[in-house]
């Protein structure tokens, strides 16, 4: 059975609880790591380094964001339909390919985890597209306890733990934890207990409104793990916010206010190789947005 581990750091968090997705791993205590300034995030959030506008009408929607195993190719999918698309973001996000699996759906996440294309619903049930590269793929679909009160919004692959993460939304008027629940890859199954709670109410003291911002709740609309250092990243588009767990700990280290006006709707996360930051929007005109944001740590 998976243990999770209590964090504190300072008056200003509460707990962030860590497991493990492999079942009988045992989990290890880490010291807990003091909070990160905001400026110690290796992203110039104000500066894009590339704006894409999606002209594609089936992209204004867009709710979910993977990078390929092609550089510079990512996948998108879009809500209320089952279609992957194929976006080449070093050519204007074209679209180089599309694989409709589902004709209806409230799809809200895209990852490519091995071999497999994956897509979540909503109410937590997952879709798993293999042999997609031959033409039309075979689709399995997987049931996990998860209802739609959940509100599954964010999908991301973990590779150090071979599974994927799915991050709840829950309720953006509420103060309650939001949960990040873990499917292994090989069992099949999600987790008995979620691998990460992030407490919206300690989001808000490390980062405290303004007096023009509306008083919601972070509620997660997308998750990714980036590949060099392993931070969990979270977006919000209720509250506009980033929030950076650490990989291990679970504590928060970067609470980030977005720009609404780059970032009017951010509804998928994915980063490349090299750690750039690629952010997906919905567009202020209707069309969606594909952000990119040049990674400025240590390479």
């Amino acid at each position: 059975m998976q243990k999770l581990f209590i964090h504190t750091f300072g008056m200003l968090l509460t707990a962030a609880l860590f497991g493990f997705c492999n079942a009988g791993k045992p989990s290890e205590q880490l010291n807990t790591a003091p909070l990160s300034s905001n400026d110690s995030l290796p992203y110039d959030l104000q500066t894009p380094s590339l704006t894409i506008n999606f002209v594609t009408e089936a992209l204004r929607e867009i709710s979910g964001l993977s990078p390929s195993d092609t550089p510079g190719l990512f996948l998108a999918i879009a809500d209320e339909r089952g279609e992957v698309f194929f976006i080449e973001s070093e050519r204007g996000g074209e679209v180089k390919r599309q694989i409709l699996f589902r004709d209806k759906g409230d799809f809200e996440g895209i990852e490519l985890a091995g071999k497999s294309i994956w897509a979540v619903k909503s109410d937590g049930d997952l879709f798993e597209l293999s042999d997609w590269k031959k033409g039309q793929p075979t689709v399995a679909e997987y049931k996990t306890p998860l209802k739609k009160s959940d509100d599954v919004e964010g999908l991301a692959y973990d590779p150090w733990r071979k599974c994927l993460l799915l991050a709840c939304k829950q309720h953006p008027d509420s103060s309650g934890n939001r949960q990040i629940w873990s499917f292994d890859l090989k069992s099949k199954t999600l987790g008995n207990t979620p691998v990460y709670l992030v407490d919206p109410t300690a989001v808000n003291q490390l980062l405290p409104y303004t007096e023009t911002e509306k008083q919601d709740f972070f509620s997660p609309s997308a998750i990714a793990l980036h590949p060099k250092t392993k931070d969990v990243y979270l977006i919000s588009t209720a509250l506009k916010r980033l929030v950076v767990l650490d990989y291990h700990s679970g504590n928060i280290k970067h609470v980030v206010r977005l720009d609404k006006k780059l970032l009017p709707q951010p509804e998928g996360l994915a980063f490349d190789q090299a750690g750039n930051l690629f952010i997906g929007s919905e567009g202020k005109k209707g069309e969606g947005l594909l952000l990119k944001f040049d990674y400025h740590g240590n390479k």
